[in-house]
């Protein structure tokens, strides 16, 4: 069977269309965000996302509603989220190998920007779904940057004990998003040592976007998967899957909310960046 894909990479570094496109692919499941890195049982993910009501838990809800009744409403929502609280002691693999099973023989792709927040969360993700491949994706620290500070939502994540992103070489320490892009990479680069070379792949998400055709076709070859036109076509569509858009009131998210308002692989021309510079 077709390996599964985790994207690895901090938020706004292209790792939300760069999944969604992968996920497209025929031999594909392109899951939301399903953050289950964030413990080693459903019990424990409960009590780190507010009970199933954060954010960080929409994705999961979404992913089991989807592939349990072919659509996610607010009822399958509910139901998926009392599934939940009725098994505690289930294991996040375990909850991660019952979606495998239930798409296969299509393989999950999955990218969850939270799993950079801890530099025992990669480590973790790995056990959970111990057969991945890993696409790193980079994206330059300026533009990923102001990107960063541009989405509001994600600034308020800067600004918390969670993005830890602040300079306390002064007094007051400044806010700068090059601290988290640098301590999400550094995690990142610890935890793939640890990998084989064959599982993992780094490329520039700016490359990918700019020359999509190539970049796609290259990922293919890596994973072993059809590279023909026909998949990569369906690949620059990522507007397509049921998770690229809000979900119903009660799991809204799961994804980039950002990317969900308008989701699209769009034409992009990488502007040159210095690392010079406020």
């Amino acid at each position: 069977m077709t390996d599964p894909v985790v994207l690895l990479g901090p938020g706004r570094s292209f790792t939300t269309v760069a999944a969604g496109m992968l996920g497209q692919h025929p031999q594909h499941y392109g899951m939301p965000e399903l953050n289950l890195s964030l413990s080693d049982t459903v019990g424990g993910f409960l009590q780190a996302t507010q009970n199933g009501r954060s954010g960080l838990a929409h994705g999961i809800v979404r992913a089991m509603a989807q592939i349990e009744y072919g659509e996610v409403t607010e009822a399958g929502v509910d139901a998926m989220r009392g599934f939940l609280f009725d098994n505690p002691d289930m294991t996040t693999h375990a909850l991660m190998q019952e979606l495998q099973h239930a798409v296969a023989p299509k393989a999950i792709v999955e990218k969850s920007p939270s799993i950079v927040a801890d530099a025992s969360y990669p480590f973790r993700q790995d056990a959970i779904l111990p057969d991945a491949r890993y696409l790193h994706i980079t994206r330059h620290p300026m533009s990923a940057g102001r990107s960063m500070m541009d989405a509001q939502w994600y600034a308020m994540i800067l600004r918390s004990p969670i993005g830890d992103s602040w300079d306390r070489r002064s007094t007051p320490p400044v806010l700068d998003p090059q601290v988290h892009w640098f301590t999400a990479h550094e995690r990142l680069l610890d935890f793939l040592d640890t990998i084989d070379a064959s599982r993992q792949m780094r490329i520039k998400g700016e490359d990918l976007l700019s020359d999509p055709d190539q970049w796609l076709e290259k990922i293919c070859t890596w994973l072993g998967i059809d590279a023909g036109p026909e998949a990569i076509e369906a690949m620059k569509h990522p507007e397509t899957s049921p998770f690229a858009r809000p979900g119903p009131a009660n799991a809204q998210w799961g994804g980039d909310p950002s990317y969900q308002e308008a989701p699209a692989l769009r034409p992009y021309t990488e502007k040159p960046e210095k690392l010079s510079g406020p």
